[in-house]
């Protein structure tokens, strides 16, 4: 995939710049693959933590070993998991400086002993559609497909950025006046607005949560904040912390993730390992992941694990490519392939964010960043608006992305547990086969 101007590939440059702005001290991201810098030919395709690998722990002695006696580098030494956390994963982050990590990677990898980079796994992705910044909005919110009562006992959880303060405003993530099946949603109220200031992904999380609602009324909804640094986190850490977050309050009937990554080689998170094995074992849980707006083919984690022998089922992993806004087709900045399972509304859907001003910040053009030319009437992929421009907003935005597709496809699944009284797995199986649809929602999305 070419991603042509504007920029060349400036708004992934310009997010690794924030994302290392929230990064903790003595962490770096860098961009990947081997070569990727601007103005280079290598197209940029993730973001990894520099000078560092991920193995497993039976593997933790050799990786080191190799690299020891490189001059100039460091000792290598474990930096992840703590201590408390050793015996709970099978992974460790090794950090081996910049030319062990490369020869770890390589070696490990070339005898298919796993060694890979430390992908940093974003709400965002890395290269997105000139038009994917929310704009603001007075509505309509999209709307309930069926019954207020849809969702009702159905669990969800919401791996994303948190909760804006004061999101209990908005009546559809509120408890129902009087109706104890619809509870408020609940979670991590963590997307603060500074001084008035919305930052890059604040609301977020909140819009997912505002879609699902939408589509599933009373749905039980709990959002967590698991991609604390400018909507990114190292794939071990985030792995480590969906597993935290379910312990703690349970496994639910859906877990909802608008977030991921594309990957060296294509391969999976090796960080997510535990959480997907973990997951088979709870039959109860079906995993609705995002599919990614990089708009190309490249497994996108961990949505594409739909294609991978963990989902032979079809009915563990679920992931979700965006329509454009008439649904006549795929929206131009969607990933798709053999691994996107299905597809929803993903462009300018509305719905609940936060209150205040917002300040573009990625490069933005007339044409699409996919072609030359608009890929069709309407395509996401065109923006007027440039960066430095300012927008207000009150409570609501308008926004595309796969992200935002997702929580429709989870709240479908929520919706029809509730009227057949069937499992989340078996809704999965249902809407994948076809036998549940994905309603025409274009009327509403503007």
């Amino acid at each position: 995939m070419t991603t042509p101007d504007p920029g060349g590939d400036a708004r992934f440059w310009a997010q690794l710049d924030m994302v290392n702005a929230a990064l903790p001290a003595g962490l770096r991201a860098v961009a990947g693959p081997e070569g990727a810098a601007p103005g280079s030919a290598v197209e940029p395709a993730y973001a990894e933590l520099d000078g560092h690998v991920l193995v497993r722990a039976q593997d933790l002695e050799r990786a080191g070993n190799m690299v020891a006696d490189l001059p100039g580098e460091a000792d290598p030494r474990v930096v992840w998991p703590p201590e408390d956390d050793a015996g709970r994963v099978s992974v460790r982050r090794l950090y081996v400086g910049d030319r062990g990590a490369r020869l770890v990677a390589d070696t490990l990898g070339g005898q298919r002993v796993p060694a890979t980079p430390v992908h940093l796994v974003s709400v965002a992705g890395v290269n997105l559609c000139p038009g994917d910044e929310p704009v603001p909005s007075s509505g309509p919110v999209l709307p309930a497909p069926g019954p207020r009562d849809a969702g009702a006992g159905v669990r969800v959880t919401v791996l994303d950025t948190g909760l804006v303060p004061g999101y209990l405003d908005h009546p559809w993530l509120a408890a129902g006046s009087g109706d104890p099946a619809i509870p408020a949603v609940e979670g991590d109220v963590t997307d603060e607005v500074a001084d008035g200031v919305i930052g890059p992904y604040t609301g977020h999380g909140t819009f997912v949560a505002g879609v699902l609602r939408s589509t599933a009324p009373a749905a039980d909804v709990r959002v967590h904040r698991t991609f604390p640094y400018a909507g990114a986190v190292p794939e071990d850490e985030l792995g480590l912390a969906i597993r935290d977050a379910l312990a703690t309050h349970g496994w639910p009937d859906i877990v909802s993730l608008s977030a991921g990554t594309r990957s060296r080689d294509a391969a999976a998170l090796l960080g997510l390992a535990d959480f997907m094995a973990e997951l088979t074992l709870h039959p109860e849980t079906v995993l609705v992941a995002a599919a990614g707006n990089d708009g190309g083919t490249d497994p996108f984690w961990p949505a594409a694990y739909a294609a991978e022998p963990v989902n032979a089922s079809g009915d563990l992993v679920v992931s979700v490519g965006a329509l454009r806004e008439d649904g006549q087709g795929r929206a131009c900045f969607s990933n798709h392939g053999g691994w996107v399972t299905v597809y929803a509304p993903g462009e300018r859907l509305v719905n609940a964010f936060a209150s205040g001003t917002y300040t573009y910040g990625y490069p933005h053009s007339t044409s699409c960043r996919h072609s030359d030319t608009p890929l069709y009437a309407g395509c996401t992929c065109v923006a007027a608006a440039k960066a430095g421009d300012t927008a207000t907003f009150t409570g609501l935005a308008q926004w595309s992305g796969t992200s935002f597709a997702t929580p429709i496809v989870a709240g479908l699944i929520a919706a029809r547990m509730s009227e057949a009284g069937i499992s989340s797995r078996q809704a999965a199986a249902e809407l994948v086969s076809g036998r549940l649809s994905v309603p025409d929602l274009s009327g509403y999305l503007r």
